[in-house]
């Protein structure tokens, strides 16, 4: 970002841009052949590398991504007077852009192009397609503006995207290869995943050798056998996907794909639940779940203990260490000092992790016991009712329901896993452990900007769920479970359902963007 781009000159005191960091291909091909010198694997592609590398903790490993900045939206804008400039003195995206980029900022200023009538737009398009591979990074698509701000005001939004913007995809891009073989993976909640290993390919920069075939019913609706030539792409240039068999090429030695009876890692006969898609396994002891639990249950979304990722789960499962969720609080730390690699700081850092997520909230542990059905934001709703955990086994199925986004199926589940005694002695062994298994009703905040003030939100927005109602709360405001003439903001995202529908009934609530709310705090 050049540090002397010089606002004033345009009457501007504060502003907000938008942007996103790629990575220059040939800044990707330099990478991966440095991480081959050093015996580091190869990343797979730019975009997943551009933003892991913004994960890193260490900037000298940001840096080593070389990412680039590229700024393409001007939020808001304000003179000295906190008067707003969008739409008067700067009325245009395009010359925003121009603006950006004469101040010494990357845009894409040289690919903008200012059009007038579908049909040059159309025409524009698929002349860009043609050469998508020529250009210096690694694109999917391009996006269609209104260009005059004020008329992208007078279009407005619905409740998940602007009515002055519209993507164009380009098409997937295609390859064809050999199904050698079909492995049975074993999921966190029993569920038999079908993956099709592939005599490895080129598609749009990466090595495809695997893709998911999500359950029997796919493979039997697309007719996709052993030994097939089959039709590849990436869905929006990231998740391989197999289009389908190509029959054409067929020599007659291609067979018929079996699926197995019962659980390919605890031998169990497997089960298919009516209405449901996948066969699954229901030993709650098969190793395999077990693995997928533990994964699952440290992860950062819910009890988030640093030091104890997929991998290390895993070598303690080899080691025998790990076989249920409540020996991650009875870990022999002297025996993991004794394995490769493992010193003192790294065993500190683990024991630190785990007595940390001790004092970790409600809502974390029950998303972490990994009850099928159950997100975030229903352990959060959850947690809100009770005070204990095991209060849920006095719940009847119809109590669960009465509750905001509780259907049958999940009612269903959560009965099940807490009239489960194998279940119940789990939650009892980490009690014993120290483990928070209370919610306490924390005492509204008086003060901050959002206080006396309710919100709820809908929709899929751009951070977590449980960060925006936990910034609500830090700033002294209250989340509410449903709409109501007690609820004073609904923050719409992407998708906005029934909720959007109840709150345009009710002229008391006032509905806002998460942008709109991010300014209410900032």
């Amino acid at each position: 970002i050049p540090i002397n781009a010089n606002f004033s000159k345009y009457g501007i005191q504060r502003i907000e841009i938008r942007g996103e960091a790629l990575i220059n291909k040939d800044s990707f091909k330099k990478l991966n052949a440095k991480r081959l010198e050093e015996n580091l694997p190869p990343l797979a592609n730019a975009r997943n590398s551009a933003s892991g590398g913004l994960r890193q903790q260490d900037p000298k490993d940001v840096a080593e991504r070389k990412l680039e900045a590229f700024l393409y939206h001007i939020s808001f804008a304000e003179d000295e007077q906190a008067k707003d400039l969008l739409g008067k003195k700067l009325n245009s995206h395009s010359g925003n852009i121009d603006m950006l980029f004469q101040l010494g900022f990357k845009t894409p200023h040289g690919e903008l192009k200012k059009l007038k009538g579908i049909e040059a737009v159309i025409k524009a398009c698929n002349d860009f397609e043609k050469r998508r591979e020529n250009l210096a990074y690694e694109i999917d698509g391009l996006v269609i503006k209104v260009d005059d701000l004020n008329l992208q005001k007078k279009c407005g939004y619905t409740s998940h995207h602007p009515r002055w913007a519209i993507a164009f995809k380009f098409a997937a891009k295609q390859a064809t290869t050999v199904l050698k073989k079909v492995e049975f993976q074993v999921g966190r909640t029993g569920a038999i995943t079908p993956v099709a290993k592939l005599e490895p390919v080129e598609l749009a920069g990466v090595t495809i050798s695997s893709i998911s075939m999500f359950n029997e019913d796919f493979i039997k609706e697309k007719d996709i056998m052993l030994g097939d030539r089959v039709l590849i792409e990436r869905a929006g240039e990231v998740i391989p996907y197999i289009v389908m068999p190509v029959k054409e090429a067929r020599s007659g030695k291609e067979h018929k794909i079996h699926f197995p009876t019962t659980c390919p890692s605890c031998n169990q006969p497997l089960s298919k639940p009516e209405g449901e898609a996948n066969w699954r396994c229901v030993n709650i002891n098969c190793p395999a779940q077990v693995v997928e639990r533990l994964i699952h249950f440290v992860s950062k979304d819910a009890m988030d203990i640093k030091g104890l990722g997929g991998a290390t789960v895993q070598e303690f499962v080899d080691h025998g260490f790990l076989k249920s969720i409540p020996d991650i609080y009875r870990l022999d730390y002297e025996k993991i000092r004794n394995l490769e690699g493992w010193k003192d700081k790294s065993v500190s850092n683990l024991k630190n992790g785990i007595e940390a997520s001790k004092k970790q909230a409600l809502n974390r542990v029950i998303y972490g016991l990994g009850i099928r059905f159950i997100g975030e934001t229903t352990a959060k709703k959850l947690a809100e009712q009770i005070h204990d955990i095991l209060e849920l086994k006095d719940w009847s199925q119809e109590q669960l329901m009465s509750m905001e986004d509780i259907g049958p199926k999940v009612a269903a589940s959560l009965f099940e896993f807490f009239h489960a005694p194998a279940n119940i002695s789990m939650i009892e062994e980490l009690r014993n452990m120290g483990v928070n298994l209370v919610h306490e009703k924390r005492k509204q905040s008086t003060e901050g900007k959002l206080a006396g003030k309710t919100f709820l939100f809908t929709g899929t927005l751009n951070m977590k769920r449980g960060d925006a109602e936990a910034l609500v709360e830090q700033h002294g405001g209250t989340i509410l479970g449903s709409v109501s003439a007690k609820l004073n903001y609904l923050v719409v995202g992407e998708d906005a359902g029934s909720k959007l529908e109840k709150a345009k009934k009710l002229a008391t609530i006032k509905i806002i963007s998460e942008d709109e709310f991010l300014k209410m705090i900032s």
